[in-house]
């Protein structure tokens, strides 16, 4: 029965999960203040918006990264309690941040609905800082400065989209299972 073996292959092939890849998300580039900024990469959109302390606060472009400006007098970075909100289009798992002019006076936090990571520059000089990132997965992220002298700018974002549940797999097993019983029953 070629028509059964056809159907199984295709429903095998598209049950079986594809390897995820790692998206890296580029925020350095332009110049000037927007509302959002919506990158997409790899079959994943990230929104990025700057909303701080309940009132709305313009997201800076620059050559370096993404910061918040909230008037005249403040410096275009990340200062203290001020935050980027960064949402994806679908569950990621993050593994890493690029910070620029990161350095020892800077810190961060970064929550999710699963948690909230504390981050610190170890830097002398400010510069563009990798923070590896592990167990960090949601769709909503927001980055907070923490420091009294924290000024600091969001670089880009490495995400991966997360791995199915293992619940995931056992639904597709016991379809698979099902259709092994139904093609023995046929044939006996």
């Amino acid at each position: 029965m070629p028509s059964l073996k056809t159907f199984a292959a295709v429903l095998v092939a598209a049950a079986v999960p594809t390897f995820a890849q790692a998206v890296d998300f580029n925020l350095a580039g332009g110049s000037g203040t927007t509302a959002k900024v919506t990158l997409t990469s790899g079959g994943i959109t990230l929104n990025v918006t700057g909303p701080s302390l309940g009132s709305s606060l313009d997201l800076t472009t620059s050559s370096s990264g993404l910061g918040v400006s909230t008037g005249l007098l403040d410096l275009p970075g990340i200062g203290d309690r001020e935050a980027l909100t960064l949402t994806f289009s679908q569950q990621v798992s993050l593994s890493n941040l690029r910070l620029a002019d990161w350095d020892l006076t800077d810190k961060a936090t970064l929550s999710w609905a699963g948690g909230s990571l504390n981050l610190a520059g170890d830097a002398l000089l400010p510069t563009t800082g990798n923070e590896p990132l592990t167990n960090v997965v949601g769709s909503v992220f927001k980055l907070t400065g923490s420091g009294l002298v924290t000024t600091f700018k969001l670089n880009g974002v490495t995400a991966v989209a997360a791995v199915p549940e293992p619940s995931t797999y056992a639904l597709m097993a016991l379809g698979l299972a099902g259709i092994a019983a139904i093609r023995r029953r046929t044939q006996g």
